[in-house]
C-alpha cells in the first residue's frame, strides 16, 4: 500500500515539475506595485516588508551598478523616455529647498539650498513592473519581472514623509514596455 502512494505522489510530483516549466496563459501585461524593503518607522516586527541589510543592500547595489555601467537601458519616469547614463550620474545629487529659522535673535526663518549625493540607504521602496502568466493545468501564477524603479523618501520641512519619489526605470526588456505598441 505505502509502495503504491509512494508511486502516485511521484508520478504526481514529476507532472507538476513539468508543468511548472511552462509560462502559461498571459493574464496581464503589466502589473505595477511598490516593495517596501527597508522597515518602516513604526512598531513592526523586522521581518515585515523588509530584506534583510546585506541582502537589501547587494540588491540595491546591483541596480545603481547596472544603471550606472549602461548595462540596461535607463528610462526617465515621467517621460518613459531613454536616459543617457551620463545623465543619471547628474540625477543622483539630491537638491533640496528647506526653511530654516536661525539661532538667534530675532529668530527670523530663512531658505537654504542642500545638496547631497544619493546614498544607497535612502533607496527605501522598489516599483516592480511585470507580467503575469496563468498555467491553468496547475494553477501557478508565474512573474516576468519587465523593470525596476528605485524609490526614495520625500519628506517636508516639519519632516513628515512626503511620499516616495520615484528615480528611474531600468528596464530588462529591449523595448521599454511603457512605450505605446
Amino acid at each position: 500500500m505505502k509502495s503504491k502512494i509512494s508511486l502516485v505522489l511521484v508520478v504526481i510530483s514529476l507532472i507538476l515539475t513539468t508543468s511548472c516549466g511552462k509560462k502559461g496563459e498571459l493574464l496581464t501585461e503589466r502589473v505595477q506595485y511598490d516593495v517596501t524593503i527597508k522597515t518602516p518607522e513604526v512598531d513592526l516586527d523586522w521581518w515585515v516588508q523588509n530584506l534583510e541589510g546585506p541582502k537589501r543592500e547587494k540588491l540595491v547595489q546591483s541596480i545603481i551598478n547596472s544603471a550606472n555601467a549602461g548595462k540596461l537601458k535607463i528610462y526617465d519616469v515621467m517621460s518613459n523616455k531613454l536616459i543617457p547614463v551620463e545623465e543619471l550620474k547628474a540625477r543622483s545629487t539630491r537638491t533640496e529647498l528647506l526653511t530654516l529659522q536661525r539661532s538667534y535673535a530675532p529668530y527670523e526663518n530663512y531658505d537654504t539650498v542642500v545638496k547631497r549625493e544619493l546614498q544607497l540607504s535612502d533607496i527605501s521602496r522598489l516599483r516592480f513592473l511585470e507580467e503575469w502568466y496563468l498555467n491553468e493545468e496547475t494553477g501557478f501564477i508565474t512573474k516576468k519581472v519587465i523593470a525596476i524603479c528605485p524609490l526614495v523618501e520625500s519628506y517636508t520641512e516639519q519632516g513628515e514623509l512626503r511620499g516616495y519619489n520615484p528615480l528611474f526605470w531600468l528596464s530588462f526588456e529591449k523595448k521599454f514596455p511603457l512605450e505605446a505598441k
